[in-house]
Formats: C-alpha cells, sequence, structure tokens
C-alpha cells in the first residue's frame, strides 16, 4: 500500500485502474516492451523512488485496450466468403473459429521466425473477388474465363508457322493444273477424233432396223466381182460384239446441176445392179428404193436384207419369180449353197427352197445337204420383206422391228 500511496502522489493517477498490478517476482502481466519492475516487498520506498518511477511509466505508452465483443461482430461481418464451384453446393460461410484458427496457430509460433504455411493464390480466389467485386454471377464469371481460353487456343492456332500453309497452297495449285493439262489433253483427242470422223464421208443411217454402228460402202465404178469380195471379206473380219448389228450403206455419188458432186444413199435397184444380182424388174418395182444391208454377230456374221414393201401381191410373185436365181446372186455375200442335191434314190435334183415355219412366222428357205438353213426370206408383215441368213437374224429383226413400232 505504500508502494500504491508513492506511485499516486507522483503521477497524480489511480495506481489500481491505469497500471498493472506488479508483484514480485512475476512478469506474466507486464505488457511487451514494458520492462518488468521487481520491488522486494520488504523495501520502503524512498524520497527520489517515487520520481524515478514516475518517470519510467511516462515514458512508457501503455496498449489500448479493445472490445471483444465489437471485434467478433466486424469478424462475423466479414466471415462470409463464396465458393466458384459449378453445381448444387450449398455456399456455406466461415465461422469465426475457422476465422481465427490460422491466427491461433500463428501466434504460437515464436516471435521473429518465419512462417512455414504460405497461402495459394487460386483461380478459385479470383472468381470470388469477381464475384464480389464486379456483382457478377459465378455462371456469368465461368462463360468469361471460357472466352479467355477460346481467344487465347484462337491466336496460338492463328500464330502456326506458315510453312505449311504454303506447301498446302503449292499442292492445290498444282492439282488444279495437273486437272487444266488432262482436260486439255481429252478435249483435243476428242477433237481429233472428231476430225478423223468427219474426214470419211458421213453415212446416213437407214431408219428402217435399229443398228449400233453403220459403215458407208461407195459401189461407184466398182467391178460386181471386186464388190462382192469386198463385203464377203467384210463378214470375216468384223469385230463387232455379239449380237450387235452392223449397217452397211451403200453411197453413189452424183453430179448436180451447177456441177457440184453428192453422195447419197443408193437405190436397192442399184445394189443389186451393183453386185451382179438380177431380180425380176417386177419385184423391184414392187419394194421401196430405201433398204437396210447389214451384217449380224450371232453364231457366224451373217448378212441380212429388210426392204419395205410396196406391193405385197407384186413382191411375193417377184420372190417366188427370183427363187431360182436368188442364191447365185447373192453369192459370196451369202454362203453357197450347191444347186443340186440328191432325192431318196441318191440321183441329183435341182435344189428349192421349202415351206417353214419360223417364229410362227411363213418362210421360204433354202437348206444345204445337212439340213442346215443357209438362205430364207419371209413377209412378216405385208409392208416388210426379210432377206438373210441365220435363223436367229430373223429373230433379232422381228424384235427390233416391234420395238420401232413397224411390225
Amino acid at each position: 500500500m505504500a508502494d500504491q500511496e508513492v506511485i499516486k502522489a507522483a503521477t497524480g493517477q489511480d495506481a489500481e485502474s491505469k497500471t498493472p498490478e506488479i508483484t514480485p517476482g512475476t512478469k506474466a502481466g507486464t505488457p511487451i516492451g514494458v520492462p518488468a519492475v521487481s520491488v522486494p516487498a520488504s523495501a520502503k520506498p524512498e524520497g527520489d523512488l517515487g520520481n524515478d518511477i514516475a518517470k519510467i511509466l511516462a515514458d512508457v505508452k501503455l496498449p489500448e485496450r479493445h472490445d471483444a465483443t465489437s471485434e467478433k461482430k466486424q469478424i462475423e461481418n466479414k466471415a462470409v466468403t463464396y465458393d466458384t464451384a459449378l453445381g448444387t453446393e450449398q455456399i456455406a460461410p466461415q465461422t469465426i473459429e475457422e476465422k481465427q484458427a490460422p491466427s491461433a496457430a500463428a501466434s504460437q509460433e515464436a516471435p521473429g521466425t518465419p512462417s512455414s504455411v504460405h497461402s495459394v493464390h487460386t483461380l478459385k480466389d479470383d472468381l470470388q473477388h469477381v464475384v464480389r467485386d464486379q456483382k457478377i454471377s459465378v455462371v456469368r464469371a465461368v462463360s468469361l474465363e471460357e472466352d479467355r481460353r477460346s481467344r487465347d487456343r484462337s491466336k496460338v492456332f492463328d500464330a502456326a508457322p506458315e510453312a505449311p500453309k504454303r506447301k498446302r497452297g503449292l499442292g492445290i495449285l498444282f492439282s488444279v493444273l495437273l486437272l487444266l493439262v488432262l482436260g486439255g489433253g481429252a478435249l483435243v483427242a476428242v477433237y481429233i477424233v472428231m476430225q478423223g470422223h468427219a474426214a470419211s464421208p458421213p453415212a446416213a443411217s437407214s431408219s428402217i432396223l435399229f443398228a449400233e454402228s453403220a459403215v458407208a460402202l461407195p459401189i461407184d465404178n466398182r467391178a460386181p466381182d471386186d464388190l462382192k469380195r469386198t463385203l464377203a471379206s467384210a463378214r470375216t473380219s468384223s469385230q463387232a460384239a455379239l449380237g450387235s448389228i452392223t449397217e452397211i450403206i451403200p453411197t453413189v455419188t452424183t453430179t448436180a446441176a451447177d456441177g457440184s458432186t453428192q453422195t447419197r444413199p443408193a437405190t436397192f435397184g442399184e445394189f443389186m445392179n451393183a453386185i451382179g444380182a438380177h431380180p425380176p424388174d417386177e419385184l423391184i418395182r414392187a419394194l421401196s428404193s430405201n433398204f437396210f444391208f447389214g451384217i449380224h454377230t450371232v453364231d457366224k456374221q451373217a448378212p441380212l436384207f429388210v426392204v419395205p414393201v410396196v406391193s405385197y401381191d407384186h413382191a411375193f410373185a417377184g420372190m417366188l419369180a427370183w427363187e431360182g436365181t436368188l442364191n447365185p446372186d447373192l453369192a459370196p455375200i451369202f454362203t453357197v449353197v450347191p444347186a443340186l442335191s440328191k432325192d431318196a434314190n441318191g440321183l441329183p435334183v435341182q435344189r428349192t427352197f421349202q415351206d417353214l415355219v419360223m417364229r410362227n412366222y411363213d418362210t421360204r428357205a433354202l437348206e444345204d445337204d445337212s439340213g442346215q438353213v443357209e438362205l430364207y426370206y419371209s413377209f412378216p408383215t405385208q409392208n416388210v420383206l426379210v432377206i438373210a441368213e441365220s435363223p436367229y437374224s430373223f429373230t433379232e429383226i422381228l424384235s427390233r422391228l416391234q420395238a420401232a413400232r413397224q411390225l
């Protein structure tokens, strides 16, 4: 009590309310930075002891007192944080104990030693700051971040080296040039082929019977035997596809009144005269001037004639009169059949045409010694005459006439 009275007298304040109690031999209540003063219990303050204590207390700045209630409220106001994780999880504010846990752990560390725990700045912290500072939603913040990443990726792709682009451009240019060269070559080839066809005389295909191809045959100033040999060799050298018909168009050259020359298809009578055949005049008048002559590729290269009929009665009578010389007149274009045959007694007789039904049509056929048909003619309708060699040709002719609605 004597010490407290001395301090009170020296400072003019109440020692119990303003200064911590100083007990002998203790330092727990002494503030940091205030030197501990130990006064022996038996010591008596002398005159100058009060002045020394007053000077020491005047130089010491005592720490301010803090209100624990107000500090707790401030911590609660700042304790709410935002979770930026995408999902349905609840955003739970941190408690005061969780907030103060690091501070308590840090306070236990010795003063002056560096902390071994370092805080990590993550994307989650950035999003929390953005959501809190800019007042935007979490979804909006994530969308903005994804847009930024997309722009970064596009910049990386745009910054690709120019060498691959240049190589790709050269490849495209080379491909275009190659296509142009190939296209030009194809056009030149087509032009050459067309010029070759233009150089040969045009062959006006007949509309009587459909044919896969047509060949012009000039018959002017040619001997009958030479013309027959040419047609006979055409049978053996033909390379047409199986089942196809190649039309042979006999042509003649005429001179017009102005002196110009023209090439036209020959008539049936002109062609018969050119090969040295002698059909009856009645037959020539009964048939049309237009006719079809071709070679059918089947079991052999078989020749055939298809001639429109003008007068059926006269045409039929003319064919009956021509039967005796029909095979010799058309040979060797058609297969040669001996003029004589043997009867039942083995005696030679004149070979003649026999009545035969083919495809339900009446025909007149000439057979060889083995009974094989080598030449026949028929009138499928009263408007058409067919002269052919192979029975397979008759079937094909009927089929094509029906397709053309001429039968």
